[in-house]
């Protein structure tokens, strides 16, 4: 255990706490980490130690994000009950929850799109973990036969791509002024009404 008292998971989430109320306040560009390391009153050097620099701490940020938010889908993706309606719900969900960042958050959405961007190993993982709620759930829906019977990865493969246009997050900032929700149901509807 370092000197802080403090174990290695310890100081890499509250580095990551002080940074997101630092980003809040003044902008991500303006963060640095020898003014985080300051306020969790340890020396920049021992915060290097953690986080190469600067990118990696707002990719810890963006990270932690993309898991809550995954988390929160997967318990919808584990309830008992209608498969078409917890796919319209998932969108939703990740809509919302996008939505809600770029308009509460907006400094943090952009170390998160800068992070989307260049594709980091986290997005990565986030979006192996969304291939893999959609798997589940059409194929919850196939079983029930609420969609024609097919090969789960195509149709996984077309309800995320109708989804894209309410889920990237480029296109969620770019409309995030505009209500999309009711576009956004009538086009997984209209989908899933031609998959059924």
């Amino acid at each position: 255990m370092p000197r802080t008292g403090l174990t290695t998971t310890e100081i890499k989430d509250k580095a990551v706490e002080i940074a997101i109320d630092q980003i809040r306040a003044k902008g991500f560009e303006k963060v640095r980490l020898v003014d985080v390391a300051k306020e969790m009153g340890i020396s920049h050097a021992a915060l290097y130690s953690h986080f190469q620099d600067k990118t990696a701490l707002f990719d810890a940020v963006s990270e932690r994000w993309l898991r809550n938010l995954d988390a929160k889908q997967d318990l919808l993706v584990s309830e008992k009950r209608d498969p078409l309606q917890k796919i319209l719900t998932w969108f939703l969900n990740l809509h919302r929850m996008k939505l809600e960042k770029v308009k509460l958050d907006p400094e943090l959405y952009k170390a998160f799109d800068m992070a989307a961007e260049e594709a980091k190993p986290f997005i990565q993982t986030h979006l192996s973990n969304m291939q893999s709620q959609m798997a589940k759930l059409v194929t919850e829906a196939i079983n029930q036969k609420k969609i024609k019977k097919r090969d789960v990865k195509l149709v996984t493969d077309i309800l995320i791509s109708a989804g894209t246009a309410f889920t990237h997050p480029k296109l969620v900032a770019q409309h995030c002024d505009i209500n999309r929700e009711t576009l956004l149901v009538d086009t997984i509807e209209a989908v899933l009404k031609g998959l059924g």
